[in-house]
């Protein structure tokens, strides 16, 4: 799973949320890649790697944070940071991708949203 507010503001602390689970009957071990970016700004890009390993039925869940200046980590905890309700001035479009890395044909996670001022 892979969420996000609809809104980010420029230079502010962005979240976006990764649960990676296990529905199948034996241990797996994944090394999940996560890639941000803006669609006018190529400096605010980031990739981000995850290796978890899960248990049958087991979930675990990291928070990206960016500030969509090219700053980006994995926190372990939901960020305190306020959600953006109404922002000002659209001025590009952000992106966040989570795959699982070496899969073949693994899914591709995508959220999307607005760059405000």
């Amino acid at each position: 799973m892979l969420s996000g507010a609809p809104l980010a503001r420029v230079g502010q602390p962005a979240a976006y949320r990764i649960r990676a689970y296990n529905a199948g009957d034996v241990r797996r071990s994944l090394a999940l890649g996560v890639t941000g970016w803006l669609e006018e700004d190529p400096g605010a890009r980031f990739e981000l790697e995850w290796a978890v390993v899960l248990d049958p039925g087991e979930a675990h869940e990291r928070w990206v944070r960016t500030d969509w200046r090219g700053q980006a980590g994995l926190v372990s905890g939901a960020p305190a940071e306020a959600t953006i309700w109404s922002g000002g001035e659209p001025i590009d479009r952000w992106h966040v991708e989570a795959r699982v890395r070496d899969a073949k044909r693994a899914p591709v996670l995508h959220v999307t949203g607005s760059l405000v001022r």
